[in-house]
C-alpha cells in the first residue's frame, strides 16, 4: 500500500469568517504549529492548494523535488460569502443563511461553487495525486481534505474533521 498524508494548513491570520478562496496569510502561531508539526514529515512528492495558507504550510514539509501547486485542490469558493462572518452572512441574506444550514451541501452561496462542482474538481486533482509517487502529501483545507477522505475511505464529507496542521495518514 501506499502512503498519501492528508494536512489541513496551518491557521490562518483571519479567524472567524468563512474564508472560502480568500486568501490570507498563516498567523504567526500557525507558522510556528506548521514547522514543529510538518518539519519531520518527509515525503517523495507535496501537492498543495494554490492559497496562500496551503502554501506557506507546504513550505515547511521534507521533499526531494518542490511543491507542486494543483488549483483543483483550492478551497470551495463561497461567492460573495468568502472572508464575512456566518452573522454578517445571516444579516445580509438570513432566508439563504437557514437554507444553507439546513443543507450545506445542497445550497450555495450567490457567486459560489456548488457541492457538485467543487467535489468534481477535487476528485480529478486526486488523480493526478494517486498516479504520481508516493509516500505523498496533500496540503490543503477542510472541504478539500473531507472529499479526498471519503473517497479513500468511502465516508461521507460531512462526517470528516480536521484540525488546523493535523496529519491524517491514509492508505491509497
Amino acid at each position: 500500500m501506499a502512503t498519501l498524508y492528508l494536512i489541513r494548513h496551518a491557521s490562518p491570520a483571519v479567524a472567524g469568517v468563512l474564508l472560502g478562496q480568500s486568501d490570507p496569510p498563516l498567523s504567526d502561531q500557525g507558522r510556528e504549529d506548521a514547522q514543529r508539526a510538518c518539519s519531520t514529515l518527509t515525503v517523495t512528492r507535496i501537492y498543495s492548494s494554490p492559497l496562500r495558507r496551503a502554501t506557506e504550510t507546504a513550505a515547511l514539509l521534507r521533499s526531494p523535488s518542490a511543491v507542486s501547486v494543483l488549483d483543483g485542490l483550492a478551497e470551495i469558493s463561497l461567492g460573495a460569502w468568502d472572508g464575512k462572518s456566518w452573522e454578517e452572512v445571516h444579516r445580509c441574506d438570513p432566508a439563504l443563511a437557514s437554507r444553507k444550514s439546513e443543507d450545506w451541501f445542497g445550497v450555495t452561496p450567490p457567486g459560489g461553487e456548488s457541492w457538485t462542482a467543487f467535489t468534481g474538481r477535487v476528485v480529478r486533482a486526486l488523480d493526478i495525486v494517486r498516479s504520481g509517487p508516493m509516500p505523498a502529501a496533500v496540503v490543503a483545507h477542510l472541504a478539500v481534505n473531507s472529499v479526498i477522505a471519503a473517497r479513500i475511505l468511502g465516508s461521507s464529507p460531512g462526517q470528516f474533521q480536521q484540525a488546523y496542521c493535523e496529519v491524517i495518514e491514509l492508505d491509497v
